[in-house]
């Protein structure tokens, strides 16, 4: 019985990983391993008990090909969930997975890097055999952007990218089919045309979008991708070290990972840059304020342009902004704390007590650019990287300006 099967038979049996480790008395460490690809040959005591649980009747299936299996959990068109395990994202692939079944239209939202993709894939796969007509995703990160066209060609072009992948869901009862629209944030007011469209012609359609930006979508739920704890944040660092470079000994340097993770933001893509990055440097290298985020970057030629490194990431969404949000940005990102509105409104700071910064505020962090501690207060806090990222840019436009 190989990992796919396993994991598509408990998917199947609607069980978390938890779950069948109580059920069937395997730990949930050997089923995330196996799962995961980390053991290959599992005991196969660990199988039958597996198995006692997951298909109690039909003992055949551990011989049963992933075509077979696949029939039986619905089709998916697409790109699938990465291969690489996640960490610490459990309970938000559950709760995403339940929202996605309780709401026709659901949008994953946060920072770049944060793993909205990853976690929302995971979601859908884990709920994609309640599906009738399976899981369709389309990439809409290589739709051009919406500020480069008209809007008929922007809509066009958004029309394009699902084309095909909706065929033979017309007609299914209940839940026919789950689309996931990924990596939308440059078609903010694409989103809502594209949308209404998808659902006037297929009333059963559920569908899951991805974006930094929260689209104006109505009645959507919208649903926020925190950041990993911190100690998720480390453990995805270094298991991501033993992936790329498993002769790497970091268990000395535990204080400096954590120091790394946390100035990361404990972001998950950008610890897996990092933890590519230490194959050929130093952690003092990535620690350091001159060139730790010069140096994170990918050699993944199939991701997006602007998911390549973290500078490329940055700009895409600063490029989303207009000269009146990057202004502002530039201005916070100069001070040393938050920005906060207590319940009446007002803030210490005068430049920021005005309705229009307030409203320019708010378009941040629903760009995900700001984060909100949402209270009797509201506090709009940058996140480190993004906080360097733009000192640095600032350092070079001040160096450049000299005669």
């Amino acid at each position: 019985m190989n990992r796919l099967a396993l994991r598509h038979l408990r998917i199947q049996r609607g069980l978390t990983q938890e779950e069948l480790s109580h059920q069937s008395g395997v730990s949930v460490r050997t089923i995330r391993n196996f799962e995961s690809g980390l053991i290959e040959r599992p005991r196969r005591k660990s199988i039958d008990l597996l198995l006692a649980v997951l298909d109690p009747e039909q003992k055949h299936l551990r011989r049963a090909t992933m075509d077979e299996i696949r029939l039986r959990t619905g089709a998916w068109r697409g790109p699938r969930p990465a291969h690489t395990s996640l960490v610490g994202r459990e309970d938000d692939v559950r709760e995403l997975g339940e929202l996605v079944l309780a709401n026709q239209v659901v949008m994953v939202t946060g920072p770049g890097g944060v793993g909205k993709s990853r976690v929302a894939l995971a979601a859908a796969e884990s709920i994609g055999p309640r599906f009738a007509g399976g899981v369709a995703v389309a990439e809409m990160g290589w739709v051009p952007r919406e500020q480069d066209l008209d809007a008929e060609s922007a809509v066009k072009y958004a029309l394009e990218a699902v084309h095909g992948l909706l065929t033979g869901e017309d007609g299914l009862d209940g839940l026919g089919m789950l689309l996931v629209l990924d990596n939308t944030e440059h078609l903010a007011s694409t989103m809502p045309v594209l949308v209404k469209r998808l659902l006037d012609d297929h009333p059963t359609l559920h569908v899951l979008i991805t974006s930094r930006r929260v689209d104006p979508l109505y009645g959507a739920r919208i649903w926020e991708l925190g950041l990993l704890p911190g100690e998720a944040a480390v453990q995805l660092l270094t298991d991501r070290v033993r992936m790329s470079c498993p002769i790497l000994d970091l268990s000395d340097d535990l204080p400096r990972l954590k120091e790394l993770a946390w100035r990361l933001d404990c972001l998950p893509r950008l610890l897996e840059f990092a933890a590519h990055r230490l194959r050929t440097a130093p952690l003092s290298a990535l620690l350091s304020h001159q060139y730790g985020m010069k140096l994170l970057d990918s050699t993944d030629s199939s991701a997006l342009p602007h998911q390549r490194s973290v500078q490329d990431s940055l700009r895409w969404s600063l490029d989303l902004l207009d000269e009146r949000h990057q202004e502002v940005l530039i201005r916070l990102a100069q001070r040393p704390e938050s920005v906060s509105f207590d319940a009446g409104g007002a803030t210490v700071e005068d430049e920021f007590t005005t309705p229009e910064t307030m409203d320019l505020l708010a378009n941040l962090a629903d760009a995900s650019l700001l984060q909100v501690n949402r209270g009797r207060s509201y506090e709009y806090r940058m996140l480190r990287h993004v906080k360097a990222f733009l000192a640095d840019a600032g350092a070079h436009a001040r160096g450049s300006a000299k005669p």
